[in-house]
This record gives structure tokens, sequence and C-alpha cells, in this order.
């Protein structure tokens, strides 16, 4: 619309009417946000359209927990925030945070099967978040590195132009490298009293009920990113974290988990989110979840939910209409 581009039938391509903005509680299929972007891209004859989205985004209706993370009181504060309960959020997106040295590394993947093109997602989801950082600090974001998963585009200008460093694309993460300095930089945004609030409310409200919302909770994300058909073992997993295996299997203990039980837990989010989040038929849930059959899970779906797949996904899906 800010483009005097009709939405109606951009949407509209996508499966979605942009008339409906109630609320729900489970999000747009991942497939049908995707394909929307690469509309909008088409039709307003902008190849970058997912970085003019996320340098261009509209603060005043930013959800409650970008308002909670720009109330932070500063840049590592704010990214920890962010790392803590964008999850809990945004169901299709896993965030990564990692400090300690030089260098700190945040990233933010989408849990996908690799069948739609993430490419203007990708680049709305990193240049939203170093918008974020610019608006919240008033100062130059100093990038030392920004990668990429999707292929590299036809031209780069307009993504070397925002963020001014080096790019690499077909990456492992969408990633922002900044040096540690940087964590201190106070955000002018900043509110102590409304962060206090908020991170208590979110605190609240997101752990009532969910014995899986701690450490273990952290795991299964990880799991469902890097190895859904679940090969890894513990000490690969461990290692992605940035941890011992024995800090893992001790963390998830204290949790009254084991790696195998998490490993489990990670296949069933993946497959409700997949059954609700895509388009793909059971067979190839099954297959992209490592089981060579259908009949097989089918059989371990019922035993987590305790219905069918095909049912859990129209009584689910149904709550959308």
């Amino acid at each position: 619309m800010d483009r005097e581009v009709d939405p109606g039938p951009v949407f509209g391509a996508s499966g979605l009417d942009y008339t409906n903005n109630e609320e729900y509680d489970l999000p747009l299929p991942l497939e049908s946000v995707a394909a929307l972007f690469e509309h909008a891209a088409d039709v307003t004859n902008n190849q970058t359209m997912g970085l003019s989205m996320g340098r261009d985004f509209h603060f005043e209706s930013s959800s409650l927990l970008i308002v909670a993370m720009l109330s932070a009181p500063s840049v590592g504060s704010g990214l920890s925030f962010l790392n803590q309960y964008d999850h809990y959020i945004d169901s299709g997106i896993t965030t990564h945070y990692q400090s300690g040295g030089d260098t700190v590394v945040f990233s933010a993947d989408l849990i996908d099967m690799g069948s739609s093109d993430m490419a203007q997602l990708n680049e709305y989801l990193i240049g939203f978040l170093v918008q974020t950082l610019l608006t919240a600090t008033r100062t130059t974001v100093p990038l030392i590195r920004v990668t990429f998963r999707h292929k590299q585009p036809v031209t780069t200008q307009a993504l070397c132009d925002f963020f001014n460093c080096r790019l690499e694309f077909d990456a492992q993460h969408n990633s922002i490298y900044l040096p540690a300095s940087f964590l201190d930089q106070p955000f002018l945004t900043s509110n102590k009293l409304m962060f206090r609030i908020l991170a208590n409310a979110m605190e609240t409200y997101f752990s009532m009920g969910d014995k899986t919302s701690g450490f273990v909770g952290k795991v299964c994300r990880q799991i469902m990113l890097e190895d859904p058909i679940g090969n890894l073992d513990s000490k690969s997993i461990a290692k992605l974290m940035g941890l011992s295996t024995r800090t893992l299997r001790r963390r998830l203990s204290e949790e009254g988990f084991t790696f195998n039980e998490a490993k489990n837990l990670a296949r069933e989010r993946r497959a409700k989110y997949l059954l609700v989040n895509s388009r793909a038929s059971l067979t190839e849930i099954a297959f992209d979840l490592g089981y060579s059959e259908l009949s097989a899970f089918s059989r371990a779906f019922r035993s987590w939910v305790g219905e069918s797949p095909q049912a859990y996904r129209e009584n689910l899906r149904s709550l959308l209409d």
C-alpha cells in the first residue's frame, strides 16, 4: 500500500485475505507468507522487497515482543530477550544468540522443508533485525559480516548498501556478526519500568503449564532446525549449542528428560508444525522426519497426540477458517 499497489490481488494469489486482520492463535502457513513476499516483489518490480520491508518497518505496529525488546537497556539485553522469547511468538522462526568472545552472532532461521523460495523472507528477517538495532541505538550498527541461507541473488547492490559489510550466501544460518563491544551500546528507546513489566508478563504467561519451555525447548528447536530425522547424537547437538555433552545431558536431566526423549519431542513438534503450516503431504512429512513409511509415522504421531496426523491437521486448520 505504501507503493500504491492494491494488496488484494497480491494476497489473493498467495491464498490469503488481507481484509481479515484478526489475530489467530495459529500462525499463517510459512509457504503462504513466502509466496506473498515473492508475489509482492514481482508486482512492485522490487527484487529486494524483503529487505525494503525490514528497512521500512512501521514500528508503531510492532508486536509486544519488539516493544519489549526496544525497551531493554542495551543491545546485549535486547538481543538476549529476543532470543529468549521469539520462539513463543514466531513459531516458524528459530533464533540463536552466541556471545562470549570478541565477536557475537545472532541467527534467525525459518523452519521449513525447503519447498519454497525463502530469499525474500530471509532478507526481511535480517534487514528488520538490523533496522531495529539502528532505531534503538540511533547509531551505525558495526556489522562484521552478514550471512544468508539462500543462494546469491542476481544483484546484491541494495543489500551491500544497507548492510555495508561482507555478505555470504548459501550459509548454514541467517546471521549477523557484531563486535562484542557493541553489546554495551545503550538503547535510546529504553524504558526500565516497561521492560521489567513486559519481561515479567512474558515469563509468567509463556511458562504457565508448559514443562517443555525451558532448556529442553531450546534443545528441541536446535534439533528441529539442524536434524529433523534424528541422525545427530548428543555430542553433535551440544557442539552446535556451544555446550559440552555432559552439560547438555545434565541440564536435560534437571528438567526430567533424556536426550532421546528430547529428540522424540523435537520430532513431535516438527510434525505438528508441518501439518498445520505447510502444504506438504503426509508422506512428505513422514520422510522429512526420517520415517521410511507413512504407517510408521502415523503410529508414532498417534502415540504422541492420540489422533492421526490427518485428523490433527484438519482439526487445527479448521480453527483458521
